[in-house]
Parts: C-alpha cells; sequence; structure tokens
C-alpha cells in the first residue's frame, strides 16, 4: 500500500513540475486586420467596342433540309435508324454530341438524307 502511495505521489510530483499537464492558453494577437473592402465592388462596365461572344446552343442544329426526329419512350438510336431507313453510323455521325446510352426522351436528332 505504501508503495502504490509513494508512486502515485511521485507522479502527481512530477506532473507538477513540468507545470501541472495544463498547456497555456496563447494571447490573441493586438493587432486587427482590415477586411477587404474590394470583393463586393462592383465590376466595370465593360467597354463598347468589345462585342459579346454568341452562347453555344444545346440543341442541335438542324440540316439544310430540316429533318429532325424527337426521342420517345423506348427508343434507342438502333431502332430510330431501323424505322427511318438510315445507317445507324450516318445517325451518330450527325449527331456527335449525342451519347446513346445517355439519349433522353424529348431529345431532338438531326436526321441525316439517306443515300
Amino acid at each position: 500500500m505504501r508503495q502504490r502511495l509513494a508512486i502515485l505521489l511521485a507522479g502527481m510530483l512530477m506532473v507538477a513540475a513540468c507545470g501541472g499537464g495544463a498547456t497555456a492558453t496563447p494571447e490573441p494577437s493586438p493587432i486587427v486586420t482590415a477586411a477587404p473592402t474590394d470583393i463586393f465592388a462592383q465590376s466595370p462596365a465593360p467597354s463598347e467596342v468589345a462585342s459579346p461572344a454568341p452562347e453555344a446552343s444545346t440543341a442541335p442544329t438542324a440540316p439544310a433540309n430540316g429533318t429532325t426526329y424527337t426521342v420517345k419512350s423506348g427508343d434507342t438510336m438502333w431502332a430510330i435508324s431501323q424505322k427511318l431507313g438510315i445507317t445507324l453510323k450516318a445517325l451518330k455521325d450527325a449527331n456527335p454530341t449525342v451519347d446513346p446510352a445517355k439519349m433522353r426522351i424529348g431529345s431532338v436528332l438531326i436526321i441525316p438524307p439517306k443515300p
């Protein structure tokens, strides 16, 4: 019992000698930095000389003959090509931005002319 008490007392003395085990909290810096004020400033007016860039359209541009097809429920590119009498390659080439696996109902496809 005395040996345990001596070990406990020795441990407490070592902790007390090392500062009690607590870490001192640093004092806050007395220097105050100003927040930037220009983050909410208005952008300068655009130059009258600069012309706006044309907006990219996500809808396909119809060919000269104006033939398009709107995708319906259950349609696949292969089924559409068979229905319209064109090759699958021709349909894919006419619609390079359309992923056949992600085609959605209502998507408008360009239909190439028949050979």
